[in-house]
């Protein structure tokens, strides 16, 4: 007797996603508070198939985990650059979706990261909808003709645990401040990274030292990638910053960059996810 196969469709249910130096950013400043941190970190969870899943635009688009945006973000890189991409992106939301925009070309490749409220796939139109899509977060890698080009790339500051004023911004980690061109800077290094945080000269710099605590209590817990040979970040303690704030690391005579993130513990969250 000959049996026939039964394709039975399977209908599949939404998935919810989840750097003392002045290269910095004008001082005009955006109000907002500054309690850093989203308040939802809702990781996408593992789907199979991503090919049969990503559309070309929003209609009718089938929701993609985190995963598979990553994956399919990956796909669409066309560059000699090794791609090195983060594994997690915090949502202000759990009912959020996460997208991506991808530009590559042989010694480059750039990522913008957005956050959607209905799905929207991978470098669809609909992302240049402001009311559809917002920005969260770029990330971005690129090979220099020598390694110190790369390493200048990043930001990193020498000598920054040196100088007067330190403070104790906890787990031993002393601050250093300093202040020039209508800004003030408090820094310090952890490992081959330099970190500093940016404040206006006429800001409250307990905001500067609140963040940089909460950063460094932070990178207890988590690791940013280990940089070779360096790694800078730099931070703004004004809310909504998100031209300010850059973790960047060198790897050989490549440059990556986590870079147009407002809020700045978000963007450690992120940089620290490229070693999970």
């Amino acid at each position: 007797m000959n049996k026939k196969m039964v394709m039975i469709p399977i209908l599949l249910g939404t998935l919810t996603l989840a750097g003392c130096g002045g290269s910095y950013s004008s001082d005009s400043s955006s109000g907002g508070g500054n309690s850093y941190g989203s308040n939802n970190n809702n990781y996408g969870k593992t789907m199979d198939d991503i090919a049969k899943k990503d559309t070309k635009s929003s209609s009718g688009a089938t929701t993609l985990s985190q995963k598979d945006v990553f994956a399919t973000v990956k796909s669409k890189l066309t560059t000699d650059v090794i791609v090195m991409l983060p594994k997690n992106i915090p949502l202000s939301s759990k009912k959020d979706y996460l997208s991506a925009k991808t530009t590559s070309s042989s010694d480059n490749y750039q990522v913008v990261f957005y956050e959607t409220k209905q799905p929207i796939s991978v470098n669809s139109a609909d992302l240049k909808d402001t009311e559809k899509a917002t920005p969260l977060v770029t990330v971005s890698g690129k090979t220099y003709a020598t390694e110190q080009e790369a390493a200048d790339a990043t930001g990193h500051m020498d000598n920054v645990n040196t100088g007067v004023n330190g403070l104790d911004l906890g787990s031993g980690i002393t601050g250093y401040s300093d202040a020039g061109a209508g800004s003030t800077f408090l820094s310090w290094a952890e490992g081959r990274w330099s970190l500093s945080v940016r404040n206006t000269t006429s800001g409250d710099q307990q905001d500067s030292i609140d963040l940089a605590k909460k950063v460094v209590a932070k990178l207890e817990t988590e690791t940013l990638p280990a940089p070779h040979q360096v790694g800078g970040v730099k931070l703004e303690a004004v809310p909504n910053r998100a031209d300010g704030n850059s973790i960047s690391w060198q790897d050989g005579a490549t440059a990556y960059m986590v870079t147009q993130f407002a809020d700045p513990l978000d963007g450690i969250s992120v940089a620290t996810s490229f070693t999970d």
